[in-house]
């Protein structure tokens, strides 16, 4: 496994650090985490080697790459802000364009997760497993009950199948990651306290909707959700930010 882990970097990466980045490996057990980190590095390393020198500071760690978390949160938090800029907010009876994007953002939101995580993993490794885990199966449970609009076999109210489960599920990993976040204070200390925020006021807000606190709940979950996608968006940028002050750190 760690040879064919190596193997997928460039050869002059290879040639430069092969040696040290084995010595690395071989310091402890590789775990799921550390293997989907070391592929996405590997597919940074080759994309910075088209036409560009080595990137020393990619080279020496094998942490996932903020760029692709940075990208993936901000797409994914931008693609539900234009879902709600087009349909008000109300996805019933919408068509399967909009299913389609809201599975996608939740796909990218979850690559995100993964991506900015590499350097909270370290200092908070059970928080951030948490965080992945309860994230990825909230989202895997969205993703059935979007399966199942777009084929028509889902229950024809929303509140019988898997949905709001997966939604509450979801927002709790990521209010997990908010955390793990903060106390890493690594990327934007802001950006993860909004995205613990949101979710814990969206969940009061719709629980005061059950109990026909009509106006008081929709103001709740509405705040709940923009500082949900401001979170995301706002660590996003951090990433990003982040990422191309490493790049031109000298060696």
């Amino acid at each position: 496994m760690r040879s064919f882990l190596i193997r997928c970097y460039p050869a002059r990466w290879r040639a430069r650090y092969g040696d040290e980045f084995e010595a690395i490996l071989e310091e402890r057990p590789l775990g799921p985490f550390d293997v989907a980190d070391i592929l996405l590095g590997a597919l940074d390393a080759q994309l910075r080697l088209r036409g560009h020198g080595v990137d020393t500071q990619h080279a020496r760690s094998f942490t996932m790459s903020l760029r692709i978390g940075g990208i993936a949160a901000i797409v994914g938090a931008s693609l539900i802000v234009i879902v709600i800029a087009l349909t008000g907010g109300r996805t019933e009876g919408s068509d399967n364009a909009v299913t389609i994007a809201l599975l996608l953002s939740l796909a990218a939101l979850l690559v995100g997760l993964t991506g900015m995580s590499a350097f909270q993993a370290r200092s908070n490794p059970w928080l951030v497993w948490t965080a992945f885990a309860v994230t990825a199966v909230g989202t895997v449970a969205i993703f059935i009950a979007g399966l199942g609009d777009l084929t028509g076999a889902g229950p024809r109210d929303w509140r019988d199948g898997p949905l709001p489960i997966g939604a509450v599920t979801a927002a709790l990993g990521s209010a997990a990651f908010g955390i793990a976040t903060y106390r890493g204070s690594v990327l934007s200390r802001k950006g993860a306290l909004s995205l613990v925020i949101g979710p814990a006021v969206g969940l009061v807000g719709a629980i005061a909707v059950s109990q026909n606190l009509w106006e008081l709940g929709m103001l709740l979950v509405v705040v709940g959700i923009v500082s949900f996608l401001a979170g995301w968006f706002t660590l996003g940028v951090a990433a990003i930010r982040l990422d191309r002050t490493s790049a031109f750190k000298p060696a």
